[in-house]
């Protein structure tokens, strides 16, 4: 452009613009939900294979092999014989991987940390998938509650009997969408307000107990309901229309057999220098195995969010 009369812009003085780059925003998937909430075990050196041995409850009130009351003077009688059985729940390691390819250009081109970034980006990729599959478990629970409902504190209440009556040992955790807690059809209505969207009266006519309303009114979450933690996820699976499948677990239920690259962290990140290509190639790995250990310690919920 030659020099005229014109107000010098930035469609004039062009040459010298530079770019100003603010915090990277970075997408994140919420993740690893679920491995502090199930039993995670390393697979030891040598080995790609994690067995869980799970012992056959016994009924200690049976005639035949449970325990024997003796009368007196017969306390020398020989006490029932009962078996010891242990099945085995064999978790094989399998690779989860997943990389990406950043060119030198795009990396020196780029004013936030990509390559950095990138690697978190990955991790979490790995990590979310983790929580799926875990997730995908829950539905294989033969106990489960909800169906044709909104998820209400009797529902709940159902699946922690449950439980308890399948002697199910502490601590239980409730892994719910987060429509199942909030919106219309969540949990949340049954504490806040006294006649749901979804038609009927909520448990508690919205005077909800204040330690519980004040963790929904002022944090917007709940942590424990009735002894049981609740989490949130998207990697809950979809039910038919309309639905989720979240569930309420003994730490028991689920076990996983992992490789361990340090802390208890199963995800490995791990770079290669493509010097012919002028790029750098990241990789995330990971190696576990998550399977049902006792189907009786788990129930899935299965209830409305629309």
């Amino acid at each position: 452009m030659a020099q005229g009369a014109a107000v010098t812009d930035v469609g004039v003085a062009a040459g010298g613009l530079g770019t100003a780059i603010a915090a990277a925003i970075v997408q994140f998937n919420k993740a690893n939900v679920m491995g502090p909430l199930i039993t995670m075990s390393p697979a030891p050196s040598g080995t790609s294979t994690v067995n869980f041995p799970v012992y056959t409850k016994h009924d200690p009130t049976n005639a035949t092999y449970g325990v024997d009351e003796h009368a007196d003077g017969a306390e020398e009688t020989a006490a029932n014989l009962t078996n010891i059985e242990t099945t085995a729940v064999d978790c094989k390691v399998l690779r989860r991987a997943i990389r990406a390819e950043i060119t030198d250009l795009s990396a020196h081109g780029n004013a936030d940390a990509l390559l950095v970034n990138a690697g978190l980006q990955l991790g979490n990729d790995v990590a979310r998938k983790f929580d799926a599959e875990v997730c995908d478990l829950l539905d294989n629970f033969s106990n489960n509650v909800g169906h044709d409902d909104a998820l209400t504190f009797p529902i709940f209440m159902d699946a922690l009997a449950t439980l308890e009556a399948n002697d199910a040992p502490r601590p239980y955790a409730a892994v719910l969408h987060p429509l199942q807690v909030y919106g219309s059809f969540g949990l949340s209505n049954e504490f806040t307000v006294t006649s749901p969207a979804n038609g009927g009266t909520s448990s508690f006519g919205g005077q909800a107990p204040d330690s519980v309303k004040d963790q929904f009114m002022g944090a917007g979450f709940v942590t424990t309901l009735a002894g049981v933690s609740i989490h949130t996820t998207t990697a809950v699976l979809d039910g038919a229309t309309g639905r989720k499948e979240g569930g309420m677990f003994s730490k028991q239920a689920i076990g996983c057999g992992y490789i361990d690259f340090g802390g208890g962290n199963f995800i490995q990140m791990a770079s290669e220098r493509e010097e012919v290509n002028a790029k750098t190639t990241l990789v995330a790995n990971a190696y576990y195995q998550a399977k049902e250990l006792v189907d009786v310690y788990g129930v899935e919920i299965d209830t409305e969010v629309s």
